[in-house]
């Protein structure tokens, strides 16, 4: 794959287009799947991927989509280039080149790029562009959003931190601004209580939210005060800030939960970092997967625009690997999180309604 930053752009020839997923060869050229049919073709699929300025090391969402542009290059022959911008400003011009250099597709990250994404897809209609993790109201023909059910995710951490507490007490820190509460963060909050009250409705779910996304101290600080009236488990849902919040639960050796992705890779850098062993799992967002489907819609000829939502079902959302918690957690809590997850998919759990709480089955106790 090349990488290429505002001061240089270098070519390179890609592979010839293959499937490699069951295919058969046949003297006339046609390239056989198990469920579709292909003309050989003399062309490659080009591809560019234009993530923010903190680039496809960020071991976060730019880092994803590189590992789903990656694995579209291995199974799907495709010839996949990087497009680093040095900053905002630079959005439209990396987008303006990877059209100059005749990609097929064009994939950007995060609702920074929506203005210079939407504007490159209407003076372009000949390109297909996608953008991860929006959704917008009305789009060009061309435009695809990608978008994920957080909810489901934010659910199953609630149910394994419930299942995982001793005290009965959890906590949940999400970043706001002022009295605005981002819906994309509630997304994951919200069921996370609910996923918590219905696998044990004695559970008590503390709620903080700080102002921004960037002060750590304050997410720090409100960890601390939720340990303080009994959490043993904190989610983070607070961008960078979340990164305190992290740390300082587990630098009190209490269980942690991560957001958008592997948290435990990040803040934790592989278990590099002290207290990695209480990072419990992280509520992620499968940006390589979802990357890795939208090209391969291009390549099979199959791309629409408008939001296509990624969920549990599609391996879109759902929770990161135990990593060192693994032996901390028992069988019967992971076979009780494996059936929560499959009755989701399954329709049976609606993971944004609330369960009862036990109170008010009291008096029918009492009676």
């Amino acid at each position: 794959m090349k990488h290429l930053t505002v001061n240089s752009f270098c070519n390179a020839r890609g592979w010839k287009f293959i499937i490699l997923v069951g295919v058969i060869f046949s003297i006339s050229g046609v390239i056989v799947g198990p469920s579709h049919s292909f003309s050989s073709r003399n062309e490659v699929v080009k591809i560019g991927l234009i993530p923010t300025e903190s680039g496809v090391g960020d071991l976060s969402f730019n880092w994803m989509a590189n590992a789903g542009l990656e694995k579209a290059e291995t199974d799907l022959g495709v010839d996949g280039t990087v497009y680093l911008p040095t900053g905002f400003e630079d959005y439209a011009n990396q987008l303006q080149q990877c059209v100059n250099d005749g990609n097929a597709l064009c994939i950007t990250i995060g609702f920074g790029f929506i203005d210079s994404t939407v504007a490159a897809a209407q003076t372009n209609p000949g390109v297909n562009f996608a953008i991860v993790d929006v959704s917008l109201e009305a789009y060009p023909g061309n435009l695809r959003g990608i978008s994920f059910d957080s909810a489901q995710a934010g659910y199953l951490a609630g149910t394994l931190a419930a299942l995982m507490s001793e005290s009965d007490v959890l906590g949940g820190i999400g970043g706001s601004f002022g009295d605005y509460k981002i819906p994309g963060v509630v997304a994951f909050l919200e069921p996370y209580e609910n996923g918590a009250s219905c696998i044990n409705p004695l559970t008590d779910v503390i709620i903080t939210y700080i102002e921004g996304f960037m002060n750590q101290e304050l997410a720090s600080q409100a960890a601390q005060a939720q340990m303080d009236a009994g959490a043993d488990v904190i989610f983070a849902v607070a961008g960078p800030a979340g990164t305190g919040a992290l740390l300082t639960a587990t630098g009190a050796d209490v269980w942690a939960i991560g957001v958008d992705s592997d948290q435990w890779l990040t803040v934790f850098k592989s278990g590099a970092v002290e207290g990695s062993e209480y990072m419990l799992t992280s509520a992620m967002k499968r940006v390589d997967v979802a990357v890795y489907d939208t090209i391969e819609d291009q390549v099979l000829g199959t791309f629409s625009s408008g939001t296509v939502l990624y969920d549990l079902a599609a391996d879109g959302v759902g929770l990161a690997e135990f990593h060192e918690a693994e032996p901390s957690i028992p069988q019967a809590v992971k076979d009780q999180l494996a059936q929560v997850k499959q009755d989701i998919v399954d329709g049976k759990i609606d993971v944004k309604q609330p369960c009862l709480p036990w109170y008010i089955f009291l008096p029918m106790v009492l009676k």
